[in-house]
């Protein structure tokens, strides 16, 4: 089997330019389907592709749906750069159409390839999402004792043939025929892409674009559906400033070398907050023995709306005495839900910076950083992989997670910056990664 090439580089090395060469080096005789998460990364690729003639899918030519204009494309096929959202929810025509097509797919940066899945999708019900997800696994059971659904031996999901949907699990349905449909620990219901779109039949040739795709989601995915694949890496360089930089694609045992030398650069450039003071609010007192760590989901969820304050008042005493109280250099984050209690008018909303943003160039000046998470893999989802022997390593994983963060700022041109993390494990694992670790 084919195996998928995952280009597996520092975000500062150049892999897209280099992918971008690589794709203007093609014959023309061959097609490129390229994924990236902002449409404004699609608008890259065309204006670096001219020769292509890349086309985006627009929803006024497809007559309200981008979706259509996409088969309209496939169909004339068309050089296509498009964004993870509308790949996301491809259908059966479209695989069928780039099958004909014999193009090659180029996906920058991981996509969600495992996600919580909404049963109530065509519904009207307005409940929090937590609230969805509790009454949804409720329906589950009983759609399981009604014998409209049985669980395999791995946690999918399987409509019997001789029940009816009802109206409002019609979405469900759509989505367990396609084998979509995975029901975790008789609670979480988890919607996967459908796998055999990087199986050999469907692309010519993949190519990933990420960083320690290893310690990633999807390459728990590809294990745990036995797609293989292989990391390759691209590295930098130019004699002065008077030259051109040149990208040079390399086995990976050579990248490492690079990477290697990357970090050490980067440990003089990343000035992390040490303050006591500041860390309290992420730092486990030695008597304390709360199970739940300190800034992971479950711990904002459990504490008041003084403690959540705390956390704000810290980090504008951080904007204040560490980066001298210029906003306007400063990108944060924290999970999503708690983001309106955390912002304050020094701390503004505008600087939000999303927890999973990757591929984007928006915030390459920023040069102030605060975050304010501890990161870890849905306990769920553990169970899921578990079924096939599948561990990701929670420390691995949340490294991973904030270096994709970390590298939206300035420190991707090799410019200092500043960050606080108050989580002691958040901080301790930028540490060793800046030592040569992971």
């Amino acid at each position: 089997m084919k195996k998928v090439k995952v280009i597996d580089s520092m975000p500062s090395a150049g892999k897209t330019c280099w992918m971008l060469n690589h794709i203007n080096d093609l014959d023309l005789e061959t097609k490129v389907i390229y994924i990236t998460p902002f449409i404004k990364e699609t608008e890259r690729v065309r204006d670096n592709c001219k020769r292509r003639r890349f086309k985006l899918p627009d929803a006024q030519k497809g007559k309200g749906s981008k979706q259509n204009h996409l088969k309209q494309l496939l169909e004339n096929r068309e050089n296509i750069a498009s964004t993870h959202s509308l790949f996301s929810n491809i259908d059966d025509e479209v695989v069928e159409l780039i099958r004909k097509g014999n193009y090659i797919l180029v996906l920058d940066e991981v996509m969600d390839v495992i996600s919580s899945l909404d049963i109530y999708k065509d519904s009207r019900i307005s409940l929090s999402s937590e609230s969805r997800e509790r009454i949804a696994g409720e329906d589950m059971q009983i759609l399981l004792k009604g014998g409209f659904i049985t669980i395999d031996s791995d946690y999918k999901v399987i409509w019997n043939k001789d029940k009816e949907p009802l109206w409002l699990y019609r979405t469900l349905k759509n989505y367990i025929d396609r084998e979509q449909v995975y029901f975790a620990s008789n609670s979480y219901i988890f919607w996967v892409f459908p796998h055999e779109i990087f199986g050999n039949k469907i692309f010519k040739e993949i190519y990933i674009m990420t960083y320690q795709f290893d310690y990633q989601i999807q390459s728990a995915y590809f294990k745990f559906f036995n797609i293989p694949y292989e990391k390759f890496g691209v590295t930098k360089y130019r004699k002065d400033k008077r030259h051109k930089w040149e990208f040079n694609f390399v086995s990976y045992e050579k990248y490492l070398d690079y990477d290697f030398e990357k970090r050490k650069l980067m440990k003089g450039l990343i000035n992390i907050c040490d303050s006591e003071r500041l860390n309290v609010v992420g730092t486990r007192n030695k008597l304390d023995n709360n199970k739940s760590e300190l800034l992971s989901k479950s711990d904002y969820e459990q504490r008041t709306p003084e403690e959540i304050a705390l956390i704000r008042r810290k980090s504008i005493s951080y904007l204040g005495g560490h980066l001298g109280d210029k906003a306007t250099t400063m990108m944060w984050t924290c999970f999503k839900q708690f983001k309106d209690e955390i912002k304050d008018s020094r701390f503004p909303d505008k600087h939000f910076v999303s927890l999973n943003a990757r591929a984007t160039n928006d915030y390459r000046e920023k040069s102030g950083l605060i975050y304010l998470v501890n990161r870890f893999v849905n306990p769920f989802l553990n169970n899921l992989f578990a079924k096939r022997n599948i561990r990701i390593d929670q420390d691995a994983y949340a490294l991973a997670e904030m270096l994709q963060w970390l590298f939206r700022s300035r420190i991707r041109n090799e410019e200092p910056i500043n960050i606080y993390i108050p989580s002691s494990r958040m901080r301790n694992l930028l540490i060793k990664w800046l030592e040569g670790e992971y």
